[in-house]
């Protein structure tokens, strides 16, 4: 038995611990606007561009230093097997020469921002011995052991994308629409193609095909795996609309024309070559009719076929090709078909023993298929009512492929193997979260970037049976300083009773017996998942909402991603109604709580969130108190093509869909008050749609608040600018619930 004193001891002990912990928690930080933009993050760095080099198990990352203006890029190499870490490239190793150009002066009181190559994008040579870098609008070759740069170009004109050829000899890169190679050894540059222009593109993408089939990636060329031929897209945009980009700061004002094609409108005309390195075509494929070519190409292992893909305009047939090199001679390998539209997901991956690795929903998910180049339908080797989210990597040696997938649980993202046959499916044993992966050239180790909800990314190395080897970095974050909320992950009841995945965020003191407004954040629309445990699916700006006493609320409704295609496909034809049908749902959900109070609900989205808040607004005016919409689309025939087409057809084909589905229909029934959010330079989706909405607005009487920023664009950059956002939206809320 303990003595009295002891005991008493003991207690003071706990009283004084206890004590010390409270005060702590007292002496926790509130977030201001400030915090949401700081450098570096209260989240800490995050690391960039992380890849392994060529034939090797060393891989390379990019890492920031310093703090505002002076922020910069390093370079870290690191070795898979040892550890050993080094910086190959930084501030100090990038300076360009001088070569006699003038000292650039900045404006009065500014310094002179020195002149470097920059380390985005930057690509290692196959040997891992120097990069491509690109600065003042011409390409560099960096040496890593010396840390010395060669100019590579000196021509007029921007050179974009470079890539080695496999073998490491030749360069290939674009400039003014044309496609070149430069000799490495000779530094002698030959242009492969002549016919590019202001609005003719070998090699590089326009607008609408980098946002819409490409990933944001401009690059529209592949080298041959003999590195004798590169395999390239042609775009013609000289038919397309052009859409006028003011810029309101310039004295007189400046204006770019942006070529831009809306819904039903033509698009660039797409035409797909071959060309060898000294200049000669090796065939060439010209589609009938309005079809797209999507962008990205794979060759086959012996360089003798390169696969194209062919989709028509409806975008429910895509023809997956190959052409003969040399010689043009072109077969359909297989077609995918599906009643409301094809995602876009990468080319087949071509193995040396002649099969290939291809990714299809053909059976409503998304799945790994394993073809045959020599013809027939690909076999399924992965199947459930689950989604491979991306395939990593296929080691050929162990006949196995690598992907991330949701088949544990929606909102996660584990990584998996599978042999090539099928069989041996197995899940890495790995901590519950979102992983995304890099497999090594030899499929020996991969790099596992985990995160959730409440803990940012921390890269590790894994081997290939998913043993966890070594934490390879973590950030230094400041969370832990700050007051946040807590995040409940929750599923709710549709009105036809089908699950949906939802998440609640609650203030740090919160209290169940008072009653609290309510902010409902919202995308909606489809390839976007917002309840997801990893980090960024929340934000700091949530939570500097919920430090107001706010709780938040999202819900993925039907149309969204992670859930299978008949899951997306709800939207067909039809975009909003659903989706509001599946929102409401969530509202019913908060207004049975007790400690929310009913009659102050706001939402709140940008882009097609922007579109949702004003859907909801408009078509179920008595349920939201107010609403903030930033760079919304108010009508769809404001937006382009590819997006448009893929879900709505062409206004000609579907008009009463396009008329019941635009907020700019329904402007006069809007009761809730009302906040816009537009950037001048938004070249995504124009200004035009908040101007239309605003002239429906005003002839219907109805009152709103806009706020207009000039410079930005459809997702706004800069402190000032995200500050200024933030801030308006917040105090917004605070007015108005």
């Amino acid at each position: 038995m303990i003595s009295s004193p002891r005991r008493n001891r003991r207690l003071a002990i706990l009283l004084s611990l206890l004590t010390a912990s409270s005060v702590l928690a007292q002496q926790k930080k509130k977030l201001t606007v400030e915090d949401l933009t700081s450098d570096p993050p209260l989240a800490g760095r995050a690391v960039a561009a992380l890849t392994w080099l060529p034939g090797s198990n060393d891989y390379s990352y990019l890492l920031r230093t310093g703090a505002g203006e002076d922020s910069a890029a390093e370079l870290i190499l690191e070795n898979a097997g040892t550890g050993a870490r080094r910086t190959v490239a930084g501030p100090d190793t990038l300076a360009l020469p001088e070569e006699g150009k003038p000292a650039e002066p900045g404006a009065a009181g500014e310094r002179r921002r020195p002149r470097r190559a920059s380390l985005e994008g930057y690509r290692w040579s196959p040997d891992g011995k120097s990069l491509v870098l690109s600065g003042e609008g011409d390409l560099w070759l960096y040496n890593a052991a010396d840390r010395k740069l060669e100019r590579l170009t000196s021509e007029s004109g921007t050179e974009e994308f470079p890539t080695f050829s496999p073998d490491g000899k030749l360069l290939a890169y674009t400039r003014k629409g044309d496609l070149y190679v430069l000799d490495l050894s000779t530094k002698k540059e030959k242009r492969l193609t002549t016919d590019g222009s202001e609005h003719v593109f070998n090699g590089r993408l326009d607008w609408v095909y980098e946002e819409e089939l490409a990933n944001r990636t401009g690059r529209s060329y592949e080298w041959s795996p003999d590195s004798s031929s590169i395999a390239y897209l042609k775009l013609d945009e000289s038919r397309v609309d052009s859409y006028p980009l003011v810029d309101f700061l310039r004295v007189p004002a400046g204006l770019k024309e942006q070529r831009y094609p809306k819904s039903g409108s033509p698009n660039s005309k797409a035409s797909f070559h071959v060309v060898g390195v000294d200049g000669t075509p090796r065939g060439e494929a010209k589609p009938e009719g309005d079809v797209y070519i999507e962008p990205a190409f794979s060759w086959t292992a012996d360089s003798k076929s390169v696969c194209y893909r062919v989709l028509n305009r409806a975008q429910d047939s895509q023809d997956v090709r190959l052409l003969s090199v040399p010689g043009g001679a072109s077969r359909s390998l297989f077609v995918e078909k599906d009643p409301y539209w094809i995602n876009v997901v990468e080319p087949p991956k071509f193995l040396k023993d002649g099969r290939y690795v291809w990714k299809s929903e053909r059976d409503g998910y998304a799945h790994i298929y394993v073809g045959n180049v020599s013809g027939g339908e690909p076999r399924q080797i992965t199947s459930g009512k689950w989604i491979v989210d991306r395939i990593v990597g296929v080691d050929e040696g162990r006949s196995v492929v690598y992907f991330t997938a949701n088949e544990e649980n929606v909102r996660h993202r584990a990584i998996y193997r599978v042999m090539l046959d099928g069989s041996r499916f197995t899940k890495f044993p790995l901590v519950q979260g979102t992983h995304a992966a890099e497999m090594s050239p030899d499929g020996f180790y991969l790099l596992d970037t985990y995160s959730t909800t409440n803990a940012p990314p921390i890269v590790s190395l894994v081997d290939f049976l998913g043993r966890p080897l070594r934490a390879v970095y973590r950030p230094d974050n400041r969370l832990s300083e700050y007051e946040t909320g807590t995040t409940e992950e929750l599923e709710v009841n549709a009105d036809d009773g089908t699950k949906l995945m939802a998440r609640l965020v609650k203030p740090a003191n919160f209290d169940p017996s008072k009653k609290y407004p309510v902010v409902v954040y919202v995308y909606g629309g489809p390839h976007s998942q917002v309840v997801r445990d990893s980090w960024g699916a929340g934000s700091l700006f949530e939570q500097y909402l919920v430090s107001k006493g706010i709780l938040l609320w999202s819900l993925d409704n039907r149309g969204s991603f992670g859930r299978g295609h008949a899951w997306e496909s709800a939207v067909f034809k039809d975009m909003g109604k659903h989706e509001l049908t599946d929102q409401l749902a969530g509202v019913k959900y908060l207004k049975s709580l007790p400690y929310v109070d009913p009659g102050r609900i706001g939402i709140w989205g940008w882009s097609y969130g922007g579109y949702m808040t004003l859907y909801s607004l408009t078509n179920a005016p008595d349920v939201f108190k107010c609403g903030v919409a930033g760079a919304p689309v108010t009508s769809w025939k404001f937006y382009d093509t590819i997006y448009t087409e893929r879900y709505m057809r062409t206004p000609k084909d579907n008009p009463q869909g396009y008329e019941s589905a635009a907020p700019l229909s329904k402007a006069r029934d809007l009761k809730a008050r009302l906040l816009l959010i537009h950037g001048t330079s938004d070249d995504n989706v124009h200004m035009q749609n908040t101007m239309a909405f605003i002239d429906a607005l005003v002839k219907a009487g109805k009152p709103y608040q806009l706020e207009v920023v000039p410079g930005q664009r459809h997702g706004f950059r800069g402190k000032d600018a995200l500050n200024f956002r933030n801030m308006t939206i917040a105090k917004f809320f605070e007015d108005n619930l």
